[in-house]
């Protein structure tokens, strides 16, 4: 079922929160909305009632609201930031926070890449890259001139790197499926590409990404490498770089 749209094992949990916010936004009195979603679901025709259980349900609404709540700060507070939402599934979460200013790139494998584009249209403003978020090589697709400077997209230099508005990195249920080594080689790589930026991680405790035990991942095949709580080791992602890492805490 999953595979209407041939995702790959790690790209199939995508449907956990779409199917979560698509019975959300159904709802009487929706804490999200998320049309998108629910056009989603009714073209796929499937029952995705598996990933849609009551824990998982107001973790993945709770787990949302905080996001968008975090990433509408820090947009009020750099009006005019580049957006990375990096593993992005089938997330709208551009249409929930948009200001009409903002440069926003959903970022993910190409297979999830492939079913967005079947789904969601690109704008000016609106982009979508397909890239494995470890190769830097996806870097070379965000342009540094449109990252503003005071307000204007200045140049980038040595001299005007403390005034950048940061790039603000979206990791919303990613982290999770790298290794410590691999999360720490994505903020490495970030650091090493953006002059400044904010990154947005959900922390949560272990026995809630036990994919054995969790009462939705179980029913794909994916599983998670270990990197539970990323600002543990978040300490050590400073790389002298002036980037910072906002956490979203998920507990059980």
């Amino acid at each position: 079922m999953a595979n209407h749209f041939n995702l790959g094992d790690v790209q199939e949990t995508a449907l956990i929160p779409l199917s979560n916010r698509a019975s959300e936004t159904l709802r009487r009195h929706p804490r999200v909305r998320d049309e998108k979603a629910v056009q989603i679901i009714r073209e796929l025709g499937a029952d995705l009632s598996k990933y849609d259980k009551t824990v998982t349900h107001e973790c993945v609404i709770a787990r949302t609201i905080l996001f968008d709540q975090t990433v509408r700060e820090y947009i009020k507070k750099y009006p005019n930031a580049i957006c990375l939402n990096i593993g992005c599934g089938l997330d709208d979460r551009f249409s929930r926070v948009d200001n009409e200013r903002i440069q926003w790139f959903d970022i993910d494998l190409p297979d999830s890449i492939q079913v967005r584009r079947k789904i969601f249209e690109e704008s000016v403003r609106r982009r979508m890259l397909a890239a494995n978020i470890l190769d830097p090589e996806w870097m070379k697709n965000i342009p540094t001139d449109m990252i503003a400077v005071d307000g204007e997209n200045d140049e980038i230099t040595e001299d005007t790197k403390q005034k950048t508005q940061p790039v603000i990195v979206i990791a919303e249920g990613l982290l999770m499926y790298f290794s410590k080594d691999e999360n720490q080689r994505i903020l490495q790589l970030l650091a090493d590409g953006f002059p400044k930026g904010i990154f947005i991680v959900e922390l949560m405790r272990p026995s809630m990404m036990d994919e054995k035990k969790h009462e939705t991942v179980r029913k794909t095949n994916a599983s998670s490498a270990g990197e539970r709580n990323p600002e543990r080791n978040s300490k050590h992602w400073n790389h002298g770089c002036t980037w910072s890492v906002s956490t979203a805490s998920l507990s059980r």
